[in-house]
């Protein structure tokens, strides 16, 4: 019965923290699942009484949100070297405009501009995003689309 006491007093938790909590946090949120989700099992693992497996997952989940966005960026750039090399003639500069939007080498226009809307919806400053990162997709939409216009 106290157990689930617990876990509906931590449904509400997640439920209220989820409406009270601002666009930036939430990317800042999203951008580091794999913490949240460690600490959700170290939650729950010690709601279960598991005070060891909840150290060793709560530590993993400091670990991992204090490291997994260096690890995302290295194995975006690791993507984003594998794409250019795909193609040997093809222009560099392109290759890193295709790997910001995530779409190959025949994509279409309409391809391009549905990979450009589903990436500026996170990306954009008013939904917790940087200008940064939109102007980024911004410029590699343009690109794209100039090339296949051209």
């Amino acid at each position: 019965m106290l157990v689930l006491a617990l876990l509906a007093v931590l449904a509400l938790f997640v439920l209220l923290f989820g409406v009270r909590v601002g666009g930036a946090q939430r990317a800042a949120l999203l951008a580091r699942w794999p913490a949240v989700i460690l600490a959700a099992a170290a939650v729950f693992a010690a709601v279960r009484g598991a005070l060891w497996p909840a150290l060793v997952l709560g530590a993993f989940a400091v670990l991992a949100w204090m490291f997994w966005p260096g690890i995302e960026r290295r194995l975006s750039k690791y993507d984003a070297a594998s794409a250019s090399a795909e193609a040997p003639g093809a222009d560099p500069v392109d290759a890193a405009a295709r790997a910001v939007l995530g779409v190959g080498p025949t994509a279409s226009e309409s391809d391009i501009r549905r990979a450009y809307r589903a990436k500026m919806t996170r990306a954009h400053p008013d939904r917790g995003g940087s200008h940064n990162e939109a102007a980024r997709l911004t410029a590699a939409r343009d690109r794209l689309l100039k090339r296949k216009k051209g």
